[in-house]
């Protein structure tokens, strides 16, 4: 039987300090970095009327994040694993918590670039540092539940941030939903500081047994020696490198596809801010349910999660693919639906997929590789439905933003077929290696 399918059982019967404590504090933690790196998506529509800003220059703009984020993801790496996953997470909260507030006091397109461009430098450390409390904290049979919850932020902070950030831009401006919005992470950093452990070995309100069962069964998932130096084992290893770009794909679709939503709906039906913060919120609402939905079915598996990662990001892509295809803005909106759930779902198994043969060693390695890679997704998107969105629309721009997502499902499954075919070579050799002991026992001795 698998590790998967044996280990939730004990993991009830221990305690559950490692969810309500750890679990819960990294959901919140990304919920609040989620909020201040897509809330401009909301407020894009009344900037682009006050600001006189194209559709080109709002593309750029909603991109300027992420020229800091990948910045500091390239070196997100070594930082996290020499200051730790506990002080990562604090100083990033309260630098993105400042500079997210500092937006609302901006008055122009370069101070806007500037301080959006702090804002990623500021989140670049926060997933890493993410990472490695999930390899130290929850069993292999656990993880993607546990990396599903964290990414949980992801939907959740667009069904809570959309409406509240449209009713604030309507009922004050746009500048008032930065500053306020700027202030959670700056709270949540205090509660990080006093609370979160960054091993299961430091927290004393643990269980003994729940210590145990987290120290015995976290390492069943991954490399349990560290065969070589970080370069050789991260920077040079092509598999590491196929997943980068997998994710550099299926980010370019999501990224592209959260900033420009609100927009796009706006320009769909002409409603104001507030009823299309609303309904921004509806395909989210969706992707939150499939996100724990599929989660949970990738830890319950024994065939592997390629499956869980590559059919909901192909889904998405087709549905955005097709979503010029939909007359009506009811239809419109299913398809948006659809394409929110399949972009979002395939979080949960996507970390576990990813670290499934990186030692716990060099985890913060890898995951700020793939990471560094994947979010220049977050430049490219936005920029290639501004680019529409000047010419013939945004709608056009979601198409390509599908034909990228049904590529990286495509590498995807690709992955998973060559991780099968090595895990095949490997068994066909350890029996031969048997067999050769059993045949000729006394020059094997």
């Amino acid at each position: 039987m698998s590790v998967n399918a044996t280990s939730a059982a004990p993991g009830n019967a221990v305690g559950r300090r490692r969810w309500s404590h750890v679990g819960a504090l990294l959901l919140i933690t990304y919920l609040v970095a989620y909020v201040d790196r897509t809330n401009m998506s909301v407020a894009a529509p009344s900037m682009r009327e006050e600001l006189g800003l194209s559709g080109a220059q709002m593309g750029t703009l909603l991109s300027a994040f992420f020229w800091g984020y990948v910045a500091s993801l390239a070196i997100a790496g070594v930082v996290v694993t020499r200051l730790g996953p506990k002080k990562s997470l604090v100083t990033a909260l309260l630098v993105f918590g400042l500079a997210s507030s500092a937006t609302g006091l901006t008055h122009d397109f370069g101070q806007l670039i500037a301080v959006r461009a702090v804002l990623g430098l500021g989140e670049g450390l926060v997933f890493p540092a993410i990472t490695i409390l999930l390899i130290r904290w929850f069993p292999s049979g656990e993880r993607g539940r546990a990396s599903g919850l964290a990414l949980l932020a992801i939907p959740i902070s667009a069904v809570l941030m959309a409406p509240s950030g449209g009713w604030l831009i309507e009922n004050w401006d746009y500048r008032t939903m930065f500053v306020v919005q700027g202030i959670p992470p700056l709270i949540v950093a205090v509660f990080a500081a006093v609370l979160l452990k960054a091993d299961p070995s430091l927290d004393r309100g643990l269980s003994a047994s729940e210590r145990s069962y987290i120290l015995s069964t976290r390492d069943s998932e991954t490399r349990k020696e560290a065969p070589a130096g970080a370069a050789r084992a991260v920077y040079l290893n092509w598999r590491l490198w196929l997943l980068a770009v997998t994710y550099l794909l299926w980010m370019t679709g999501l990224y592209g596809f959260n900033q420009w939503l609100p927009t796009v709906l706006s320009e769909a039906s002409g409603l104001g801010m507030l009823s299309i913060g609303w309904i921004t919120a509806i395909p989210f609402v969706g992707a939150a349910i499939a996100m724990a939905l599929v989660a949970r079915g990738s830890d319950r598996s024994t065939g592997g999660r390629t499956a869980y990662v590559a059919l909901p990001i192909l889904l998405a892509g087709l549905a955005l693919a097709g979503q010029r295809l939909a007359e009506g803005f009811a239809l419109e909106v299913a398809f948006l639906v659809v394409a929110a759930v399949g972009l979002h779902a395939a979080f949960g198994p996507w970390w576990p997929f990813v670290l499934r043969d990186v030692s716990p060693e060099h985890t913060g390695y890898a995951s700020s590789l793939v990471l560094s890679v994947g979010n220049l997704g977050g430049v490219i998107g936005p920029i290639i439905v501004g680019h529409f969105a000047g010419t013939t629309g945004s709608g056009d721009g979601f198409t390509v933003l599908g034909y990228a997502a049904v590529v990286a499902a495509g590498l995807a499954l690709l992955t998973g077929f060559l991780r099968s075919r090595a895990q095949t070579r490997s068994a066909g050799a350890s029996a031969a290696t048997e067999t050769a002991d059993v045949l000729n026992p006394v020059t094997r001795s």
